[in-house]
């Protein structure tokens, strides 16, 4: 554990509600010369931006119904900080395996891309797109990363538990994400909390979200995940988690600080409707 008694001390409050004393990309370039030692486990932190980003691509690439004039591919917003620009993006949903951005890019995304080859078929499965980054991230050397890896695959799980349900789809066929957690699921299905209250007390409050509409979902999700990180490792206060966990607050803050109502619903809507 390294301590960072000086940043920690000097960081800019920040609670839920409160005003976002600047973008995350703006806060990271202003601190690198102290962040620079956390370098891997924010890089897998901000990855999710990156597949935030890969997502708005993908969905460019699906033609639309002409409903109206034609006014040409419109500029794309991307989701920052970032590791991939727009250009890279396409050329890696091109070709995956001969266009990864570097030789250390992670295999669950490039072999999704393998996996689902057409736009249409990709945005489709997104869902287990985003349960690989979480697993993903409960394979990666920090403690801390491991964690929230664990956090963020059971609430995703949850949420695809009951989606599922609500369809009326079979559990066993559809339900993908951290083994352990589907079996438990699978095993109390009946249960209101679907047997995860001793693991992840939370398991409550994200079930009763579930009936909201998308865009307020993801919001009240949001608050909760907000609430956890702000709430790790407070017994001993300058480590290098409190830093993380503060970053993750900060990302998803200006997650929302970017998105107006039409935007939000477009990204969000793969959550409810898979």
């Amino acid at each position: 554990m390294r301590f960072n008694h000086y940043l920690v001390g000097a960081l800019p409050k920040l609670t839920w509600d409160s005003e976002l004393p600047s973008t995350l990309e703006k806060f990271l370039d202003d601190h690198w010369f102290l962040l620079e030692s956390l370098y891997d486990p924010l890089k897998d932190i901000l990855l999710q931006n990156d597949l935030y980003n890969i997502e708005l691509v993908l969905r460019s690439q699906i033609p639309r119904s002409k409903a109206g004039p034609d006014q040409g591919p419109q500029p794309i917003e991307i989701y920052k900080p970032n590791y991939l620009e727009v250009e890279d993006i396409v050329l890696f949903l091109q070709e995956p395996f001969q266009n990864m951005p570097d030789p250390n890019f992670p295999e669950f995304i490039v072999d999704y891309f393998l996996n689902h080859r057409s736009p249409q078929e990709r945005v489709d499965h997104l869902e287990d797109l985003f349960i690989g980054y979480f697993v993903y991230l409960q394979n990666c050397k920090s403690g801390f990363v491991r964690y929230y890896g664990r956090i963020a695959t059971v609430i995703r799980t949850v949420l695809a538990a009951q989606r599922i349900l609500q369809l009326g789809l079979n559990l066993e066929e559809h339900l993908k994400g951290d083994p352990y957690i589907v079996q438990t699921i699978l095993e109390n299905r009946s249960s209101s909390d679907l047997g995860l209250k001793s693991i992840f007390p939370e398991v409550v409050d994200i079930i009763n979200l579930f009936n909201k509409e998308p865009v307020e979902l993801e919001h009240d999700l949001d608050r909760i995940r907000f609430k956890l990180m702000e709430e790790v490792g407070r017994e001993t206060p300058f480590g290098d988690h409190i830093l993380l966990s503060y970053i993750i607050g900060f990302q998803v803050r200006d997650i929302w600080n970017s998105l107006n109502k039409q935007r939000g619903e477009r990204i969000l809507d793969h959550i409810v409707q898979g």
